[in-house]
């Protein structure tokens, strides 16, 4: 993985790439091969256009962008109960980190209501054997869709 700071060489447009081509052609017509031999030729280096450089978090941010969300991410889970809860990973971590704590103070005999809140940001009670109840679902659910969006 890159790096800000880390060397890189740029193009005659100031793109970075991380590494040389391995083919250039020279201003007599001819071609040089193996970048580790021809960028140590001042003249092949001048005729390939490229320069040594560093990376910026922008060269990273264009070389390695985030893979886009899928369209379904957007939609959330139908609770059945008249609301939806999101399932993008902030959601998914929040609802993880409810039920763990649901489950020890069930565990511990408290009947503390777990508070869930939907994609309006509207807060949802109910009993750790309901929550336990949508969590499945919402797993299965989310799975599904996963795997439907990769066909």
């Amino acid at each position: 993985m890159a790096n800000v700071g880390d060397s890189c060489y740029r193009d005659t447009s100031g793109v970075a790439v991380l590494s040389l081509p391995f083919r250039i052609a020279m201003p007599d017509g001819s071609t040089r091969t193996d970048p580790s031999q021809w960028w140590l030729d001042q003249t092949a280096r001048a005729a390939s256009g490229y320069t040594e450089s560093t990376l910026t978090q922008e060269d990273l941010d264009l070389l390695f962008p985030p893979p886009p969300e899928p369209s379904w991410i957007d939609t959330g889970y139908d609770t059945g109960l008249g609301w939806r809860i999101g399932w993008k990973p902030d959601d998914v971590a929040m609802l993880t980190g409810m039920y763990v704590l649901g489950q020890r103070a069930a565990t511990l005999g408290s009947e503390q209501p777990v508070v869930v809140f939907d994609m309006l940001g509207q807060p949802h009670l109910m009993t750790f054997a309901e929550f336990d109840s949508l969590i499945l679902s919402y797993g299965a659910a989310r799975i599904q869709a996963a795997m439907e969006a990769a066909q």
